[in-house]
């Protein structure tokens, strides 16, 4: 069962589950207390270190399906449907995986995703590697996997607040969870664009698959304490009550559609690096690591910073704040890449004005998206019901599939146009958006982790 607490207002719409004690301001304290408390839980240590494993396998699978469709067709369309065939294919699978999520074992669950994805990472692999590879091939596989991932993903987002020790530990894990994509956004395109320079695409595919094979290996060893489940009504049913708890709520509705838009339009240009990677001549695939790793590393000092952000900044501001200014770094990519100048002309274009302050944006980027991505996660987290948690996040996770479709939208436009235009208008878009939400939905001004 489901009820408010009798204390909330409009301004803070909480939601508590039966047998819950509402978040309070000291719970607000010591979640920023340690970003590190929550791998006090020796569960979810495990869980996080096994994710590490497998974030950094779907890095290396962004980078490498990239470069291996770019290379195979040279179409920035195609570049973009590469990536939005696994986007719009999780986007329709992720409700039912959430209901799924709350009806079956999820540790289990995530077993059997990480073992499919490993093999389908593996057959790639090997159809690259013998030179048989065509677009198609990439398209099919990166579709299939997006069911998988449909299910995976709120398996994920829904299992890990049953590890932790405390709802205190609620920030330190979402932040946690941050880093593991962060820290793989950092580290694995260095590595990763050293293997396709010097391995070709398929090393990074076989490394993709001994990622996912770690996680299966991990989740074996993992125990969790799922309570009851046995949903006993259809499925569309239990669907919509997710739905409705989101639409009833004024904080769900409108941070779930808003962080939606975030990534469509604000983090879609990650699609598109290869292309601007490609003006770096013989230098694309080390400036390809290093526009990848700096926008990781923005991110990673978006998600240390946060704690201390938020003695400073109410979370709703934070979220404000890091949208507005990330979207004005990401427009400020888009002209500086059109209009500056061009690095063909240095010796080593890796030390160009072009790179220098290219790498400079994205590393602002990082830092102000992951500032609003950790706030409204955080918030979700601790106001979602035990019993709704598969769907209501199920839904919630769709936003990271759609980085991939807004990919296909930007794709589009930068095969019309250019690339420069396409992320910069795309980046407009958003910024508008914040803009209006901003002004008119004053739960979102008003908004507190509490």
């Amino acid at each position: 069962m489901t009820i408010k607490d009798p204390r909330a207002t409009d301004m803070t719409d909480r939601v508590v589950s039966a047998g819950d004690a509402p978040v309070t301001e000291a719970d607000d304290r010591a979640t920023s207390s340690s970003i590190f408390s929550a791998l006090t839980a020796p569960q979810y240590r495990r869980f996080w270190f096994g994710s590490l494993a497998s974030v950094g396998a779907t890095q290396l699978l962004i980078i490498g399906q990239g470069v291996l469709v770019f290379d195979l067709s040279g179409s920035e369309f195609l570049l973009g449907l590469a990536g939005a065939v696994t986007g719009i294919a999780t986007i329709i699978v992720t409700l039912f995986g959430g209901v799924v999520a709350d009806r079956v074992n999820k540790r289990v669950l995530l077993m059997a995703t990480s073992l499919l994805v490993a093999l389908l990472l593996f057959l790639l692999a090997t159809l690259d590697m013998t030179d048989v590879v065509k677009v198609w091939h990439v398209i099919v596989i990166a579709s299939v996997i997006g069911v998988v991932v449909g299910f995976d993903s709120p398996a994920r987002q829904s299992i890990f607040p049953l590890l932790i020790e405390g709802r205190q530990q609620m920030m330190s894990a979402v932040a946690l969870n941050s880093v593991v994509w962060q820290t793989t956004r950092i580290i694995v395109p260095a590595i990763g664009g050293f293997a396709l320079a010097y391995f070709g695409t398929h090393s990074v595919f076989y490394a993709g698959a001994v990622g996912f094979t770690l996680m299966f290996l991990v989740m074996i060893t993992v125990r969790v304490d799922e309570g009851e489940r046995g949903l006993s009504r259809n499925v569309l049913a239990e669907l919509w009550d997710g739905v409705r708890f989101v639409m009833s709520h004024r904080i769900f509705a409108v941070l779930i559609p808003l962080t939606y838009a975030n990534m469509f339009f604000g983090v879609s240009y990650m699609q598109l690096i290869p292309v601007f990677a490609d003006a770096y001549g013989s230098q694309s695939d080390q400036a390809l690591g290093f526009l990848f790793g700096l926008a990781g590393v923005g991110s990673m000092s978006g998600t240390f910073g946060i704690g201390r952000a938020r003695a400073c900044l109410p979370v709703g501001w934070l979220m404000i704040i890091g949208s507005l200014v990330g979207s004005a770094a990401i427009i400020s990519f888009g002209v500086w890449t059109h209009f500056g100048p061009d690095p063909s002309g240095y010796a080593n274009p890796i030390i160009s004005p072009m790179f220098a302050i290219s790498a400079a944006l994205m590393f602002i980027a990082g830092t102000f998206n992951s500032m609003f991505m950790i706030s409204s996660m955080t918030v979700l987290q601790l106001r979602v019901p035990t019993e709704l948690r598969g769907r209501v996040m199920g839904i919630y996770a769709m936003t990271f599939s759609l980085i991939a479709v807004g990919g296909l939208l930007t794709g589009g436009v930068a095969q019309l146009v250019n690339a420069s235009f396409a992320v910069a208008a795309s980046a407009t878009v958003i910024l508008t958006i914040m803009v209006l939400v901003t002004i008119t939905q004053p739960v979102l001004r008003g908004l507190r982790a509490e």
